[in-house]
């Protein structure tokens, strides 16, 4: 079986920017421009080569056993790094994609007996195709997550489904993920050539089939050694209350499953604290509501990361539905 692209419920622009990126493959172009979502500040446009996005496939093919055979369906949006790789990826194995138009659900129709060996989707489109059609999910070998971070209700429902489910790890700046872990297992696998160190509280990568020398994050870890890690939070998001430091992400998925509103849990400036927890929501929570969630925190996490009040305010989002973290909270103080 060749490489073949079939389209389903697709718009004409998604048919045309899928045919962009085979068309500039297939010219052998030497670099590639791929923008940077935008989550952790402002998108930029940055360089990748031929060499790397290659090589970067070949490793995630060989990881997931997607070859000549195989069969994927790609519901992301080609201008994330995410889906411009599942395009380059079976350019690369030589094998068959199925396009869908990304939606909330984009399983909810599959053709009778149909079968697919992988599909990559984001948090929010794995949580409606549980709620509406978790049956679907047993028409794919291997299921990849990525985007945004997951809730312990997520995770745990996951860890229970049929298929294979991971999560990975990585940015635009890495070619996507270089590193996996398996659903109901909290360590990070790093993936052939990675090694990783830590450096001034922050994530190191380096890389050799991408030819990745030190590249600094902002991630904080408890490193493991140099192939495996815990993710903690990012660094540029640690809310410093008190001089104690609070991770907002490990409190908004404690949170999750008791929120029926977008929310994110934020600093802001504080007299005597230099920065207060707060709890931003798009809808107010009932007041008793509320106090659970400070009490269920403050037993949880310490009486800092309590939240101290309600913000409403509207969530930004990327176009992929990242959270503006940054850009959410400056408003807030405008």
């Amino acid at each position: 079986m060749a490489f073949e692209v079939t389209y389903t419920d697709c718009s004409a622009e998604t048919q045309q920017e899928i045919q962009a990126i085979i068309e500039l493959w297939n010219q052998r172009s030497p670099v590639y421009l791929v923008n940077t979502s935008g989550s952790t500040g402002s998108p930029k446009s940055i360089t990748l080569t031929r060499e790397q996005l290659e090589a970067s496939a070949k490793r995630s093919n060989s990881f997931f056993n997607l070859d000549e055979n195989s069969r994927v369906l790609l519901p992301l949006s080609p201008h994330t790094i995410g889906g411009k790789m599942m395009i380059i990826r079976a350019l690369v194995g030589n094998y068959s994609i199925e396009i869908r138009e990304p939606s909330s659900n984009p399983i909810m129709k599959l053709a009778s007996g149909s079968h697919y060996s992988f599909i990559s989707l984001v948090p929010y489109q794995i949580k409606r195709i549980l709620e509406e059609t978790p049956e679907n999910l047993n028409r794919f070998d291997y299921i990849l997550l990525g985007g945004m971070g997951l809730s312990s209700q997520l995770e745990q429902l996951l860890s229970s489904v049929k298929p294979a489910v991971f999560i990975g790890f990585g940015m635009t700046e890495t070619v996507s993920h270089i590193a996996l872990r398996e659903m109901g297992n909290p360590v990070y696998e790093a993936l052939e050539g990675v090694e990783l160190e830590v450096f001034q509280d922050g994530l190191v990568i380096s890389d050799s089939k991408l030819g990745i020398e030190r590249m600094q994050t902002s991630d904080l870890v408890n490193l493991i050694d140099s192939k495996q890690f815990n993710w903690i939070g990012r660094a540029d998001f640690v809310i410093n209350s008190g001089g104690i430091k609070i991770h907002p992400e490990k409190l908004e998925q404690t949170l999750d499953e008791w929120m029926e509103t977008p929310f994110i849990i934020g600093g802001i400036p504080h007299e005597t604290l230099g920065e207060a927890c707060v709890l931003v929501v798009e809808k107010a929570l009932p007041e008793e509501k509320f106090k659970q969630i400070q009490a269920l925190i403050r037993e949880k996490f310490g009486k800092y990361a309590a939240p101290k009040q309600q913000v409403i305010a509207s969530i930004l989002k990327t176009g992929n539905g990242k959270i503006r973290r940054k850009e959410t909270l400056k408003a807030l103080l405008q």
